[in-house]
């Protein structure tokens, strides 16, 4: 039995060498837009920022060479908007987050050194730091650990619904484009939570490198 559980063993690690690390890493860098738009009874406006994120991401195969799912881990850095809010008058924002995608892809060959990818999934998105700065007076307040004028809470936590498409080259160079919409009200306050919601969108071009 021991012998029988050990050749299976090795048999699996086999399959993890040439399966499971043959370029299934992917480390990316990316640019991107963000809108965080505040919707009120009677109207909204956007925030929209500009930034970029670095990240990891795993593929795992499910069926060889065609469908994978690669859970993956990001940071991401967003800054920008002018917009008013409350009884501010112009305030710009600066975000920083952790995210983790959860996509499931498909692969299609084109040639032998290239592929087309279609990837769709949630991600899990944990706020680090949600800074607004007033235009007016450069005083600067965190979201997160205060409030929205005395009247809402800004919520840390979001999960966004999205996918996109992805190019390889020659199992090295993965270039991709994704948009990605949060679906959680950003809005954990109290006093408003039934008359403003806030939503971030996030449209991202991305460059990753396959190990």
């Amino acid at each position: 039995m021991r012998k029988f559980i050990t050749t299976i063993l090795a048999a699996s690690l086999a399959l993890t060498g040439t399966n499971a690390f043959a370029q299934n890493l992917v480390a990316e860098v990316g640019f991107g837009l963000s809108d965080t738009r505040f919707d009120y009874t009677l109207g909204h406006v956007s925030a929209d920022l500009y930034g970029g994120t670095l990240g990891l991401s795993y593929d795992i195969p499910l069926i060889e060479g065609t469908v994978g799912f690669a859970p993956g881990i990001q940071f991401g850095y967003f800054t920008g908007g002018e917009v008013s809010i409350y009884d501010y008058t112009k305030v710009g924002f600066t975000e920083t987050y952790v995210a983790v995608p959860l996509d499931l892809n498909i692969k299609f060959p084109l040639s032998e050194d290239m592929r087309v990818l279609v990837f769709a999934g949630p991600t899990l998105d944990l706020g680090l730091t949600s800074r607004i700065k007033e235009k007016s007076t450069s005083m600067e307040y965190d979201i997160y650990s205060g409030q929205l004028s005395g009247y809402t809470k800004y919520s840390r936590f979001d999960v966004l619904l999205g996918g996109g498409l992805g190019l390889d080259v020659m199992d090295a160079v993965r270039f991709s484009i994704r948009y990605d919409y949060g679906v959680v009200n950003r809005n954990g306050g109290n006093l408003t939570s039934g008359v403003l919601k806030i939503h971030r969108s996030q449209l991202k071009l991305g460059v990753g490198f396959m190990f």
